[in-house]
Formats: structure tokens, sequence, C-alpha cells
């Protein structure tokens, strides 16, 4: 019975101390909630105290914890946090888990203040003014800072700035000189921190611009201006060559680099009153803007810029110089004011694509081989105070159709407008006394001539090669008829010789295939060497003068048609050679005076043709 309740006993102590035993607790805890790594970089410490293992969850790529779990320690375990330099305010929350416990931890980074940029250099702005962009990289609020001088004509749209560029807006700059500002961008809570940019902006008056064929900066020769270079850079695609001050002059050779020059357009400045001889010569240049100030383009200027296309003469400009443009093959359209009072010799020398020429009313020449061989012009105004055309001015100009000559006009030169194949018809006024050599010659269109009574002098070959010429008057005032002067103008059926005429020239009417009558004046004395040979329908021929001097060599040769040749020469006229007939039918009668019949027959030349001479009706 003791033994029984002794265990009762032990039982009940063990069921008593059973219930009154408390469980385990856990024990966990951050030393802080929050922490902080300084912006430049650095570690960030927390204390984890627990009572059992522990996890870290969360992750960034910028802050590392040094380790990410922990077995649990009544003294605590020193986690560390680490980061790089912040260039922007940064956080991140962690979360520590033991047991069913947990708590957050907060790790924050605050940002390096930062303003800076890569743009260096000045930032240039055209003379017309417009915008210009500052580019800058900041994490903090900035604001610009103009200096009160530059105020006129330097704004910004607003003071309160992005973090990535400024906007500014300039005024447009009309005066002779350049100008420049030093720009601040900074910081708006820190104003030490800053960046400075310079804006230049440059006179309308002291820059030249251009683009280049491979964009790349053009070398002018810097001795060829009134004033001296004090920049030269290439930006947006385009060059700008500023100038000390206003540029008044391009002198002569200044783009002039032969072979080397990659010049492609250009833009002269206001102010500029001349250009040099050879300032552009064989240059690629496809464009030019000749400003409003130009009075003077020199000699062959822009001579062999065989890509220039169109060239506008401003208003202002007097003088354009021999051969400014000579040799611009693509050159197709030409217009000047009607300031120009000279125009070169050769100024458009083989420009074989011009088309359209407006030239100045005020031109009174048109000099020697001005338009020579534009064998595309089709349009051109005739200047109204034009006196006189120059030897080859308008040769070869193939495509020109028919022009009005002014009444001013007092002299057209040897081969003014020879190969001008689209001529049909052409009035000479009144007033003209001179046509020179070939001025009209091979021009096959050309139907009907009509010259005046003021001609003093017809040239050589003036019509020769009209192939189809049927009318034209020879004015009373004319004595000679020059050699060749309608050779080869097959379609010529008639033609009045004038009263006083005494020559009629070598070749005169030489392949006058059409003629069939001609009346030879009294006042003739000498027809020339093959005046009329191969005259083919010519049948008959009229000599009046009654002391003709001479007839030379083939005057009448291959003339198959010709029947009667009426010569009143009482006195038989020398032959000084024996072919005057050559090639003229077995029928061909000459008759000359009855009286007069034995002494041709007796003399030395004439009686080779007896069998031909017949005494006049």
């Amino acid at each position: 019975m003791q033994r029984l309740f002794s265990l009762l006993v032990v039982v009940l102590l063990a069921f008593v101390t059973g219930c009154n035993r408390e469980p385990d607790m856990v024990q966990f805890s951050l030393d802080r909630s929050e922490v902080e790594i300084s912006a430049g970089g650095g570690v960030a410490e927390v204390r984890v105290v627990s009572n059992m293992a522990w996890e870290l969850t969360g992750y960034t790529s910028w802050c590392t914890p040094s380790v990410k779990s922990g077995k649990g320690s009544a003294t605590g375990e020193v986690v560390s946090f680490t980061a790089e330099r912040a260039d922007n305010e940064r956080k991140v929350t962690y979360r520590f888990k033991a047991g069913g416990e947990s708590f957050e931890l907060v790790v924050k980074q605050k940002m390096v203040p930062q303003l800076k940029t890569s743009d260096s250099g000045t930032h240039w702005v055209m003379p017309e003014g417009g915008e210009v962009v500052l580019n800058y990289e900041a994490n903090i609020d900035c604001e610009v800072v103009i200096p009160a001088e530059a105020e006129s004509w330097l704004s910004a749209n607003t003071r309160a700035l992005g973090r990535r560029s400024a906007k500014l807006v300039t005024q447009p700059n009309t005066s002779n000189i350049s100008r420049e500002a030093e720009v601040v961008v900074r910081s708006v809570e820190n104003p030490i921190m800053s960046v400075k940019f310079t804006v230049r902006q440059p006179s309308d008056k002291n820059i030249i611009r251009y683009t280049t064929t491979d964009a790349k900066i053009l070398e002018p020769n810097g001795d060829a201006f009134n004033v001296a270079i004090t920049n030269n850079l290439y930006l947006d695609s385009g060059g700008i060559i500023e100038f000390q001050n206003k540029l008044t002059a391009i002198r002569d050779n200044a783009f002039y680099i032969a072979y080397f020059n990659n010049l492609k357009s250009i833009v002269l400045p206001n102010g500029v009153e001349s250009i040099g001889r050879t300032a552009f010569y064989q240059s690629p240049l496809e464009d030019i803007t000749l400003p409003k100030s130009l009075r003077t383009i020199g000699k062959s200027a822009f001579a062999e810029c065989k890509s220039l296309s169109e060239v506008v003469i401003p208003d202002g400009v007097q003088t354009i110089g021999d051969g400014a443009f000579l040799g611009c093959k693509g050159l197709r359209s030409v217009t000047m004011s009607d300031s120009v009072t000279l125009l070169g010799a050769l100024c458009f020398d083989g420009c074989e694509a011009l088309e359209r020429v407006r030239l100045s009313d005020n031109i009174t020449t048109i000099l020697n081989s001005t338009f020579y061989w534009c064998t595309s012009l089709r349009e051109l105004n005739i200047p109204s105070k034009l006196e006189v055309v120059d030897c080859y001015a308008f040769c070869a100009c193939a495509a020109l159709p028919d022009i009005m000559l002014p009444d001013g006009l007092k002299s057209i030169d040897e081969y003014a407008f020879m190969s001008c194949y689209e001529f049909t018809e052409i009035d000479i006024p009144e007033g003209v006394t001179l046509m020179g050599k070939n001025c009209f010659g091979d021009c096959p269109k050309l139907k009907r001539a009509s010259l005046p009574e003021s001609l003093q002098e017809l040239g050589t070959n003036a019509f020769f090669g009209c192939s189809l010429l049927r009318e034209v008057n020879i004015p009373e005032s004319i004595t000679e008829l020059s050699a060749g002067l309608f050779q080869g103008c097959e379609s010529l059926e008639s033609v009045v010789l004038p009263p006083r005429l005494k020559i009629v020239g070598d070749f005169a009417f030489d392949g006058c295939t059409s003629l069939t009558e001609i009346d030879i004046p009294a006042s003739v004395t000498h027809i020339n060497q093959s005046a009329f040979a191969y005259c083919l329908s010519l049948e008959r021929a009229t000599v009046r003068n009654e002391h003709l001097k001479q007839i030379q060599e083939y005057a009448f040769a291959y003339c198959p048609s010709l029947m009667r040749l009426e010569l009143y020469s009482i006195e038989p006229p020398q032959l000084p050679m024996l072919n005057i007939f050559d090639g003229c039918s077995e029928s061909l009668g000459v008759y000359v005076p009855a009286e007069s019949v034995g002494a041709y027959l007796s003399d030395g030349g004439w009686s080779t043709y007896a069998d031909y001479i017949y005494p006049l009706d």
C-alpha cells in the first residue's frame, strides 16, 4: 500500500510539473528597419538577433547583401549591404524570416548630384536666327542663365529646364559683326554646380556658306579675300567660312584649286561687291547664290564649272567679264537684271546645255563668241538697245528660233549667226551698215532675208549654204557681191542685183541650182571666179555693161541649161582663163553687139568660143 501511494505521488508530481512547464519562445529582431548607403557607394549594416535559423529574401542588382541566411545568435549576426555610386535615388526592401516572424528592412541610397555635358566647342547659329540646342546630362533640376548683354538676341523658352537639353532662340543678326555669349546651365539648389556653353552667331555679311562633295572642310585660298578668315568649320551638312570683318571682295583664284576642289554649293554674303578672275575656275560647283551687293563678275570667274546648272545674276551687277561662264557644259538657265551693261566676250561659249537666257535690256553689244556653241539655246530675248552683234556671237546656236533684231542695231559681224539651224526668216533693221563674213552662213532652214538700204558691206559667204533661201533683196547701196555670198543657196530662183553693183565676187552664186535667170546691171565691171558655176537651172544671163573689164575662170562653168548669154560689152572683156564655159551645153549662144562680133572673133581668148558667138538682135 505504501508502494502504491508513493507511485501515485510520483505520477501526480509528474503531472503537476508537466502542467506548469512553459513552451520554447521565438526570439527574433533587427536592430533597425531602415539603412542608408552613401551616394558615392559603400556599406550599410544591420544586426539580426535570433534564437533560431533565419533567411533573407528580396533582390536588386545594385545592392548586394553579405549573406542570405543565418543560424541564429543571441548576441546577433551582422549582415552588410554593399552598393556602388548612385546616379539616381533608389531603394530596395528586404524581408528577414525566422519561425513565424518576419521583419522588413529598407535599404536606401541617395544620388550623387550630376550635371555634365559632352558638348564641346562653339554652338553656331546662322545669321537669320533660329533655335540652338545645348545638350547635357543631369539628375537634378537645372536653370539657364543668359548674360544680360546677350538678352537682346538670345533667349530661353523657359527658365526651368529638363535634365537633358536646353533650347535657346536667337534673333537675326543684321549687324556687320559676329556676336557671342557664354550661357550657363546650373543646379537650382546648388548654383556652383554648372556647365558652360558658347553660342556664336556670325553676321550675314562676314560668312560664306558652302557644301562640299565629300562633306569635308573646303580650304580656299585665304589670300584671295580682303579680310582674314577666322573660322572654317563644317556642321549640319554644311560649311561656314567666317571672316574677321565684312567681306567685300572675292579676289582672283579664291576657290580655284585645280583637280582637288570639292566645292558643291556656295552662298556668298551680302556685302561682296566683286568676284575676281578664275575665282571658281574648274570647280565642281552645282549651285551658287550671288548677293545683291555684287557689282562685278571677273574674267573666267566660273569657267569650266561643268556641273553648274542655273545662274541668277542679281540686280546691281554691271559687268560680267570675258569667259565668265565659258565651258559650263551643264548650265541650263541664266537670268540677269537690266543693271548689266557689259557682257564679256566668250561669256557663255561652249555652254551646250544652255536653254534659257534672260539678257539685260541695257546691253548694247553682244561681244565675240558670247553664245558660241550654245547648241541647246531656245529662249532668248534680244536687248532693245543692242547696237552690235560681234563675231561668232551666236554661232552654232543650232536650236535658236527666229529672233527679232532691234531698230537701233548697227552691225552684224562675221559668223555672228552662222549655223543657226532653226532660223526661217530674218529682217535686218534699217540702220545696219555691216553684215560680216558668214554672218548667216549654214542656216539651212532660212527661207527669207530682208536687208536694209543702209547696208554698206555684205561680207563673204554671208548666206553660204542657206539651201532653202528663196527670197532676198540686195540693197542699192551694195557695190560688191562678196565671195561665196549665196554659194550653195539651192532654192534661190531669182535675185535682183543693185544698180550700182561693180563686182560679182568669187563663187557668189556658185551652186544656186534653182536660179533660172540673172540680169547683171550695167555698173558691173568684173565677174569673178566661179561666180555662177554649177547653176544647173540657169537658162539666161544678161550682162549689160558696155565696157565690162573681166570675166574670170569658171564664171559660168557647169551650167548645163545655159542657152543664152548676152554681153553688151563693146570691147571683149578680158578672159584670164579659157574655162568659163566648162561643162556647158554645146547649144550655148553668146550674144554680143553686132558691131563687136569681129572683135570677139579676133580676140585671143574669145576666139576659142567662136562657135558660140552671135550678134545681139
